[in-house]
């Protein structure tokens, strides 16, 4: 049987989930997670109040609220304004804007060098 997911999943400002979230599809964090956050071919939007306190394993990430762990972002890393990261980053592209926070470690991986 196939899945499909054609919806974003949610967690509202408010909630807190103290435990790991591992999934395919995409996710919007407005509230807290305390653990690690594995979505392999999803996208993670951490909003302006979003918290995540744990490693992160996902496609894409955009980062508007707080991260501290590590985070492994296969396609891109987006970092707005009021934005942080503490914790090292893992990604193939990156965007930071200014006045982004950011205390960790960044490796940029070359996706075109592996593929030769």
């Amino acid at each position: 049987m196939e899945k499909v997911s054609n919806g974003i999943s949610t967690i509202a400002d408010g909630l807190i989930i103290n435990g790991n979230i591992t999934g395919e599809g995409d996710m919007k964090l407005a509230g807290c997670v305390e653990g690690e956050v594995v979505l392999r071919n999803g996208k993670l939007i951490v909003e302006h109040s979003g918290y995540v306190e744990g490693n992160i394993e996902v496609k894409e990430i955009m980062i508007s609220g707080e991260v501290r762990g590590k985070i492994h972002a296969a396609s891109k890393v987006a970092l707005s304004s009021t934005g942080k990261i503490r914790g090292d980053v893992k990604t193939a592209r990156i965007d930071i804007a200014e006045g982004a926070f950011i205390c960790g470690n960044f490796e940029v991986e070359d996706k075109l060098d592996s593929a030769k």
